[in-house]
């Protein structure tokens, strides 16, 4: 059986029925199973609103292929570092939508992104489905239009990166993580400055960091490095990195990260590449930490720091 067949597999099982305990996010302000309808199809997402508003910052946050809304919020058997994100929008008083992607050719949820060349992409716009969930978020919650962030993984990380090119100017920041830019894309480019964090491992067997085929004939893509520095190019800023290495915290988990932050860009942007020497197909994460079934599939999970904390670090402060 092919590695990305595994992977699916190992996702299945572990993701099939809804965790109960979820009460108390519901307290909190977390919405579940809400919709709107696109062209004719019934698209659904969960939302999370914080007691007090208006003009809360709103983040997206878009699951990988195979995933779903309810994996990435935790409301499944399944680990996921995208949960933590419901923390810090509580902590932070800031919108979280969750979108759901829907299932392609080949069954697996996920989101049409730019990739020409990789099969099983879903027919929907999810372009469309994107900027018309905003608009009805912002009619419902009067959110702040300065501040939108979208926050992708994997197949979710390539569709922030086409929701940059094909709806620029509603967006103040976005993070890829294990995701790069496509090789053939089917998006037009765009010149708009937008903030962009990557953060990838130097050994995804999923997306590679040197760019190449995904496994699955899921289409090519661009180099970790070449994708920074498309954005360090579209965004002007500084050529030279500030450099940091992140604290080894956690000697177990057989990688370590690094972090190179490049400043000044057009109206205050900034890229940032988290490099994650030796990490897999994974998020980072401290308190969600995949099994090791799991991990022997798709390499190693840092354990220094958390994703989702780190992100909101860089996002926090982004205005239009």
């Amino acid at each position: 059986m092919c590695k990305i067949a595994l992977l699916c597999l190992v996702i299945l099982l572990t993701s099939c029925n809804k965790n109960d305990d979820i009460s108390e996010q519901i307290e909190q302000g977390l919405i579940l199973d809400q919709t709107i309808h696109i062209n004719g199809a019934e698209r659904e997402y969960h939302i999370f609103v914080p007691n007090d508003q208006p003009n809360n910052a709103v983040v997206v946050l878009l699951h990988g292929n195979t995933g779903s809304s309810d994996q990435s919020l935790g409301l499944t058997n399944a680990k996921s570092p995208q949960k933590v994100w419901l923390s810090i929008a509580e902590e932070n008083n800031f919108i979280l939508v969750v979108p759901n992607g829907s299932l392609g050719s080949t069954d697996r949820r996920g989101w049409n992104d730019c990739r020409n060349d990789a099969e099983g992409q879903p027919p929907m716009d999810d372009v469309l489905f994107i900027d018309q969930l905003l608009g009805k978020v912002q009619t419902d919650y009067a959110y702040n239009a300065d501040k939108v962030f979208i926050a992708g993984v994997s197949n979710g990380g390539l569709m922030a990166l086409r929701l940059t090119m094909e709806i620029p100017n509603k967006i103040t920041a976005f993070s890829a993580v294990i995701a790069s830019m496509p090789e053939n894309s089917e998006c037009e480019n765009s010149t708009v400055p937008i903030s962009a964090l990557f953060m990838n491992g130097t050994e995804d067997p999923i997306i590679p960091y040197e760019g190449g085929q995904v496994p699955g004939n899921r289409g090519k893509v661009k180099s970790t490095e070449e994708s920074v520095a498309y954005w360090v190019d579209r965004n002007g800023t500084s050529e030279i990195p500030i450099e940091e290495f992140i604290p080894d915290t956690n000697t177990d988990d057989d990688c370590t990260a690094e972090r190179f932050l490049y400043t000044n860009g057009i109206n205050n942007t900034e890229v940032a590449l988290y490099k994650i020497n030796n990490g897999g197909h994974t998020e980072p994460s401290i308190s969600e930490r995949y099994s090791n079934i799991y991990l022997s599939i798709v390499g190693n999970q840092n354990a220094d720091f958390e994703m989702a904390s780190e992100i909101w670090e860089f996002f926090k402060d982004k205005s239009k």
